[in-house]
């Protein structure tokens, strides 16, 4: 089993990230409750209390201290599904930070290169 402690969390399932996407780009009062309690939010979506705590753990990019705005994740919500199911550190701790979330596009392999 990978110790993500430093390397912040596991890949999240993609139908939970596509859920958590979509409360977070449309639902306010989900928005507000994964701002106070992120724990509690992801839990609430059906992840275990286990599985929330290493979706937290570390530099995990779950962790914000400002949210990006709904338009900010409807416009990267593609981005943003791509990186939180993918393997790999999960440690861009501003992927859903305000005015951030274009930092994955940056990420990406370019389509033009052979």
């Amino acid at each position: 089993m990978q110790d993500h402690t430093r390397a912040g969390h596991p890949p999240l399932a993609p139908a939970f990230a596509a859920r958590l996407l979509a409360e977070l780009a449309e639902n306010d009062a989900f928005r507000l409750h994964f701002a106070g309690d992120p724990a509690a939010a992801l839990q609430s979506l059906g992840l275990s209390p286990a599985a929330a705590a290493a979706a937290l753990q570390g530099s995990s990019c779950l962790k914000v201290e400002a949210l990006a705005s709904k338009q900010d994740i409807r416009n990267s919500r593609e981005l943003l599904q791509n990186y939180l199911t993918s393997h790999g550190s999960h440690t861009v701790v501003y992927c859903l930070e305000a005015g951030r979330t274009d930092v994955l596009s940056a990420r990406q392999p370019r389509q033009d290169r052979p």
